[in-house]
């Protein structure tokens, strides 16, 4: 999974169902202060990525994307690194001004993404960060410092946007566990994200 925020709200998938579980409970109706304003009171790291989201983008391919969890790369010698997956948009980042967002509509997003892809495929340089010293494994919300390595692994082109969303994601079952050789999962949220990620898809079904 990647998303635009450099790391992600907390350490583990426990605190990951807390979190969802206190946006719940937190509606326009919710006594204040409400659960999720408790949360956020004990997990700084949560408040941050809830509040300092980047401006909205002019596209999806004006946006780059952060791996949220780490992987394990071994080569055929034994050697072995801990990475992280970026994702950097050969467009370059661009975001809508704040003045002109509510124009956009609610699906603008979708549309422009459409629109582009007619012109033209997205691409986006694909890269590995590579773990330094005293860098966490194991916890998706510390992010790496900005100094560690990027090694480039290639290059992901988008060409279109599939027509029927609907029957292309009850035919796809994407495991962030179903890795070749050399690659391992080096979080353990990759098995609980692949373990949720096989109930959905049985419920699509």
């Amino acid at each position: 999974m990647n998303h635009s925020f450099n790391g992600f709200p907390v350490a583990d998938a426990d605190e990951f169902r807390d979190l969802i579980l206190a946006l719940a409970a937190s509606g326009p109706e919710a006594a204040k202060p409400t659960a999720l304003d408790k949360f956020l009171e004990s997990h700084p790291v949560a408040k941050t990525f809830l509040t300092t989201q980047k401006p909205p983008p002019v596209s999806f391919a004006t946006l780059s994307y952060f791996g949220v969890n780490a992987f394990k790369f071994t080569d055929a010698a034994g050697k072995s690194n801990f990475v992280r997956y970026r994702f950097i948009p050969k467009a370059g980042e661009q975001f809508v001004p704040a003045a002109e967002i509510e124009a956009r509509g609610a699906d603008y997003l979708q549309e422009e993404i459409r629109t582009r892809l007619t012109k033209g495929p997205a691409e986006f340089e694909w890269f590995a960060q590579i773990s330094g010293q005293g860098d966490k494994i194991d916890d998706p919300s510390i992010a790496w410092p900005e100094e560690r390595q990027l090694v480039k692994l290639g290059t992901l082109t988008v060409e279109r946007v599939e027509q029927d969303q609907s029957a292309l994601e009850k035919a796809s079952l994407f495991l962030p566990s179903n890795l070749p050789a050399g690659i391992e999962p080096a979080d353990p949220m990759i098995g609980i994200r692949s373990a949720a990620y096989a109930v959905s898809f049985s419920g699509q079904q």
